[in-house]
């Protein structure tokens, strides 16, 4: 019976741990909530937090709910800080109360390579991903469109997950340097045209210099496409 009695015990302690339940509000809530506050002051703007001081754990026992009272929020937009008031209410009931302190950064939407991509390849759409990235963190020369990134080539690797910049693509090359085209020259109805080898690669669009492969004379055209250039005379 004792042997029972001892069982019966350590079933009874067993129960009354399990009826014993602690709620935890992480800094993830904390941080959800002074976000909250920072709309409602007029800072709309997608945030990322930095809790430099405060409490941002809480362990509440026996609570079945909790909520989050954030007041007395303070900006400072030329240096990113902020500080605020947080309440945390158990149930109803206040419970506990933190001055939190700390720097907040706006975040912004930017495209970049959903995987590496190689130098001298051509970036298409399935290799580009929406990010978000802490404004600060976008610099001058920061190429932050898809419609920036589509169709370049690469002119380094590009790595997954990284800001490209506009040092770190170009036009798509269609002309080679070595390949051998046609060069067309026109003029008052009259089109005069020759094999020339390129000098230089060269994007469409793009001015490069070619020699005539007969008579080795060097010029300039405009590329028009892989297999075409046009004269230009200045």
């Amino acid at each position: 019976m004792k042997f029972w009695g001892i069982i019966i015990g350590v079933c009874l302690l067993a129960a009354e741990a399990m009826a014993s339940t602690t709620l935890f509000v992480g800094e993830k809530e904390i941080a959800d909530a002074v976000r909250k506050e920072f709309v409602e002051q007029g800072i709309d703007e997608q945030t990322e937090l930095e809790f430099f001081g405060g409490q941002t754990t809480f362990a509440l026992e026996n609570a079945k709910q909790a909520k989050i009272m954030i007041s007395g929020l303070n900006v400072d937009a030329e240096q990113n800080k902020f500080s605020a008031t947080a309440e945390i209410f158990a149930d109803g009931n206040p419970v506990a109360k933190t001055s939190l302190y700390g720097k907040y950064y706006v975040m912004r939407e930017v495209w970049v390579p959903s995987v590496l991509i190689e130098k001298g390849e051509v970036i298409s759409t399935d290799k580009l991903k929406a990010f978000l990235v802490r404004s600060n963190r976008i610099k001058a020369g920061s190429l932050t469109e898809k419609s920036q990134l589509e169709g370049k080539q690469a002119k380094r690797t590009l790595k997954e997950g990284k800001i490209v910049t506009d040092r770190d693509v170009g036009e798509q090359v269609i002309v080679k340097r070595g390949s051998i085209v046609t060069s067309v020259y026109r003029s008052k109805g009259l089109q005069i045209t020759a094999q020339a080898e390129a000098l230089e690669d060269g994007a469409k669009g793009a001015r490069i210099e070619l020699v005539n492969t007969k008579s080795g004379k060097k010029f300039f055209a405009k590329v028009l496409d892989a297999q075409t250039v046009e004269i230009e005379i200045e």
